[in-house]
């Protein structure tokens, strides 16, 4: 049980590190704009060795929108994912006053909120990416931090994985050997 609780946490850690990460950098997509590479993220994006602030403009409602939402769900994967990361040290402490209340089981599914955040997030960067931003600019590719926020989404996907193995695990031997 409790190496299905390390490695799940250990898991979480590296996911809401990467959900940071991803969050913060700017290089979600690269593209060659008049002749020089440019590259953007969720709040900056960057042009020949300058950067400036994501606006919200008329003409780039929709998607400032999509930038909005990406961000709103990137902040709450990370956000579900670090009350899931102290639910899962809280797992390895028994107190006797929460009999009823399964710390692993509430980590779990704190991770699996976290992993539905960030596949809405993704899902909307990549849609409107594609669908917008793609015809827009036509030498273009997704970048490093974007893979990052995927890379989350599996680690947060695994720790929750990996913390209801531990509470099917305290389930079945309280079961067998009740208290």
């Amino acid at each position: 049980m409790h190496s299905f609780m390390g490695g799940g946490l250990f898991c979480a850690i590296v996911g809401n590190i990467l959900l940071v990460v991803s969050t913060a950098t700017d290089y979600w997509m690269q593209y060659r704009l008049s002749g020089s590479f440019a590259n953007q993220g969720l709040w900056r994006y960057c042009m020949s060795g300058k950067c400036y602030m994501q606006t919200d403009s008329i003409a780039l409602f929709k998607v400032a929108t999509y930038w909005n939402a990406t961000r709103a769900f990137m902040i709450l994967s990370a956000m579900s994912c670090f009350a899931g990361i102290i639910a899962g040290i809280l797992s390895f402490a028994h107190f006797s006053a929460f009999e009823r209340f399964n710390r692993s089981f509430a980590a779990g599914i704190m991770f699996f909120v976290s992993t539905l955040f960030v596949l809405l997030a993704m899902a909307i960067y990549t849609g409107v990416t594609v669908n917008f931003l793609g015809k827009r600019f036509g030498d273009w590719r997704f970048s490093w931090s974007y893979i990052l926020g995927w890379v989350a989404l599996l680690m947060t996907f695994f720790a929750g994985i990996f913390y209801m193995c531990a509470y099917r695990m305290h389930e079945c031997r309280r079961v067998v050997d009740p208290r």
